[in-house]
């Protein structure tokens, strides 16, 4: 029997694998605070921030195979997402940073092309994350609970053993609210509830590596 499934296996790598390791460097945009004036008392340096920071491990297995070209897959993540700058206030210049970093859950569902060693990717990730704000030294934190959406594509990189991979993928809350409107420096605190309600991070980019197996 397993002989008789070998060749079948072999046809459809790598569907077969049950099991995904990835690793993936985000680039989030869309925060607020580049953007945003502070009347009467200063702004925010011109230009975005530092978003170069952080990362998404993801560790996934396979709950359903439907022939060689549709494979889904449940995983658990743990991502860390951060932006860095300068408040300037008068003469004076404050570090600024926004972090969010926790747990999630995803589905994914993996479209393949045969014979390419590409495939499409379409899931939703339910994050549980800490949100904070940390400027001039005094920090304020908030519990999210944000379901996204992720869009990517793979291309597997050719093995018979394992398959590693490389992949791209865009990513969205499912929902948004409008950014906070800051007037003065003390509606600092507040801007961390508004946004912790709904707009913490607009979007991501990410791009990563894995191995199948």
């Amino acid at each position: 029997m397993r002989l008789a499934v070998l060749p079948i296996c072999l046809a459809s790598l790598p569907l077969c694998a049950q099991w995904d390791l990835r690793l993936e460097l985000p680039r989030p945009t869309g925060q607020s605070l580049p953007q945003t004036l502070i009347s009467g008392t200063g702004n925010l340096v011109a230009g975005d921030f530092s978003t170069g920071q952080g990362f998404i491990a993801t560790v996934s297995r396979q709950i359903l195979q439907v022939g060689p070209l549709l494979k889904l897959e449940g995983g658990l993540e743990y991502s860390q997402f951060k932006a860095g700058g300068s408040l300037a206030n008068g003469t004076a210049s404050q570090g600024t940073d926004l972090k969010q970093q926790g747990v999630g859950l995803d589905i994914n569902a993996q479209f393949w092309v045969p014979f390419t060693g590409l495939a499409g990717e379409f899931g939703l990730i339910q994050r549980f994350q800490r949100y904070t704000l940390d400027t001039a030294g005094a920090s304020n934190a908030k519990d999210l609970s944000r379901t996204w959406l992720r869009v990517g594509a793979r291309w597997r990189i050719p093995s018979v053993v394992v398959h590693p991979y490389v992949v791209a993928s865009y990513q969205q809350p499912v929902t948004k609210d409008n950014p906070v409107k800051l007037s003065s420096a003390s509606d600092l605190a507040t801007y961390l509830t508004a946004q912790g309600s709904g707009q913490e991070f607009q979007r991501l980019w990410t791009f990563g590596v894995g191995v199948a197996f």
